[in-house]
């Protein structure tokens, strides 16, 4: 028999490093479920920074090889955690871990809670692979209970695309910790050698395809011709970083873009910068445009999914289409140029953040949909 709690929540990531987006997001429901009489568990790859942080705050973590391929262990291992740890809600985060939850799981049509923190599976790879995810994602729907969307944006696309049911979807807001005390300027400028009065960009993300870092070069090649000593840091890491790099110095940007290893302390970037630039092919609701923000930065981002659900166009900062290195550098220039702008929109930006995106909400909502289920 088990023994009384109030809620039995097991959470199941497919990645282990914080610096995703969706794992950050599992990162904060370990420390936030809790105290909210929610008995957690965690189901996740060995290794990485979310069995480090089960292990700190006493949480169950269970193992599983589910990050890469189609893996029987891996379904077998989450099969085992689900019958050990006997949960009421079994709370899946991105395709691959709701993939394996789906098949794990003999109770997944009354208990599997799908959170999709973006909808890539019609965009990335071969015409093939992409009709495949997509009838897979179909196929699992009727075993899943309740769907997720970090945006209004990804419930349409997932309704269009047949892999979710909007009837059994909610919208829950990512959220973040709104800074309290004002960040001390100049750690980051100095790391990177600038003065204070530098026009500093930045942007930060995985130097991957979807992030599209290469429209961003072409573009500041651009902004460097209208704001000569301007510079761009571009915070990351990924496969394409030997590609992003020849390609600044192919445009002659080696003295205006710097390329910054990624760091889980990103307050001194963004207390430090002008202007904060996303260049992304798709998204879901993206962490570091909340916190750029919430940081009082204008922010300049293409108009894909989640993002014009919390950058106002025109009011906390500027959107343009994908793939569009001209429209892209001027947006860039004309913030960069006009200091009042910057400050009305970076007031603008963190006063949404303050209002909507707080996390204590995001918690909230989320133990509201596990409520809602059991009952």
């Amino acid at each position: 028999m088990r023994a009384a709690r109030d809620l039995r929540v097991l959470l199941v990531a497919a990645a282990t490093s914080t610096t995703g987006g969706g794992e950050k997001h599992v990162a904060d429901l370990l420390r936030l479920l809790p105290p909210r009489g929610i008995e957690v568990g965690l189901v996740a790859p060995p290794g990485g920074d979310l069995a480090l942080l089960a292990a700190n705050a006493g949480i169950p973590f269970h193992h599983a090889e589910i990050a890469g391929g189609l893996s029987f262990a891996g379904r077998s291992q989450l099969a085992s955690a689900i019958g050990t740890f006997q949960p009421d809600v079994v709370h899946a985060h991105g395709s691959r871990a709701a993939f394996y939850a789906r098949l794990a799981d003999p109770k997944a049509a009354r208990r599997v809670v799908y959170t999709l923190h973006g909808i890539h599976v019609d965009k990335a790879g071969t015409p093939l692979r992409r009709w495949a995810l997509v009838r897979v994602e179909r196929l699992l729907r009727r075993r899943t209970a309740r769907f997720v969307t970090v945006c209004d944006a990804n419930m349409r696309a997932g309704e269009r695309l047949g892999i979710l049911d909007a009837r059994r979807t909610t919208t829950v807001y990512n959220g973040i910790d709104v800074p309290g005390a004002p960040q001390p300027r100049g750690t980051f400028r100095a790391e990177l050698g600038l003065s204070d009065d530098t026009p500093l960009a930045l942007s930060v993300g995985r130097l991957t395809w979807p992030k599209d870092q290469a429209t961003l070069l072409r573009a500041w090649a651009l902004v460097h011709d209208r704001v000569p000593g301007a510079v761009l840091a571009l915070v990351g890491e990924g496969e394409l970083d030997a590609e992003l790099r020849a390609l600044a110095a192919e445009l002659g940007l080696a003295e205006s873009v710097r390329f910054v290893a990624p760091r889980e302390g990103l307050a001194p970037a963004y207390a430090d910068a002008d202007v904060f630039v996303l260049s992304s092919r798709w998204e879901g609701l993206p962490y570091v445009v909340l916190e750029a923000m919430s940081f009082g930065l204008p922010v300049v981002s293409t108009r894909v999914d989640g993002i014009p659900e919390a950058v106002v166009d025109g009011t906390s900062g500027l959107l343009v289409p994908s793939s569009a290195p001209e429209a892209l550098a001027s947006a860039i220039a004309g913030v960069l140029d006009d200091p009042d702008t910057r400050a009305r929109m970076g007031a603008a930006g963190a006063a949404i953040v303050a209002e909507r995106f707080g996390l204590d909400r995001m918690a909230d909502e989320l133990v509201a949909v596990y409520r809602g289920l059991v009952r």
